[in-house]
């Protein structure tokens, strides 16, 4: 009988045991907020009737000053520019501008919401240094006021915030610029589209 107690009590202090490291485990958890939740995804197609604007930025392979390019392409609802900029101080050295209108806009938004354009992990890291011998493509978006996101990848692969699809976003603003012109704003550059 002696041995049964035994066993009996030894059970009891286990289970109490358990119970008590699940009571602190419960506990830290409801004071630090459990694992985190990913952000809501930004619906940019609601943004089609507003001065908003998406904004690709295309950085050129680390290189000298005078050979160092970058391409932004920006769409609103009224105009789509391309600017090709010079050197690591933004020096913009050609531009174009194109007429836009809220149908095409609100298309293009969609485009990119159904492509993931505003999926992406915040994050404070800089994208500069990262893949220099590649490009590296910066995804924002701006309400009109304020930036509402910005992400970022590489052509270098696994590397950036950026959770869309990252060639099918792209082409998609290239495509928002007259062909003609593009090919022949980024044939001086080091730029890959």
């Amino acid at each position: 009988m002696d041995i049964r107690a035994a066993i009996r009590n030894i059970i009891v202090v286990l289970v109490g045991l358990g119970l008590i490291v699940l009571v602190i485990v419960l506990l830290v958890k409801g004071f630090t907020g459990g694992p985190s939740k990913p952000s809501d995804q930004i619906n940019v197609g609601k943004y089609a009737d507003t001065s908003a604007v998406a904004t690709l930025l295309m950085d050129g392979p680390t290189n000298l000053d005078q050979d160092h390019y970058q391409v932004k392409i920006s769409v609103s609802g009224t105009f789509n520019t391309i600017d090709i900029i010079q050197g690591y101080q933004g020096n913009v050295v050609q531009t174009q501008t194109y007429s836009n209108n809220s149908a095409s806009y609100a298309a293009f938004l969609q485009s990119l919401q159904l492509l993931g354009f505003s999926k992406g992990a915040k994050s404070t890291v800089d994208y500069r240094g990262y893949c220099p011998q590649g490009d590296r493509y910066v995804y924002s978006f701006n309400d009109g006021r304020s930036d509402l996101f910005s992400y970022w990848s590489t052509s270098c692969g696994g590397q950036g915030t950026f959770g869309g699809g990252s060639q099918p976003v792209r082409s998609l603003f290239e495509r928002q610029i007259n062909s003609k012109d593009l090919d022949s704003f980024v044939s001086g550059t080091n730029v890959s589209l």
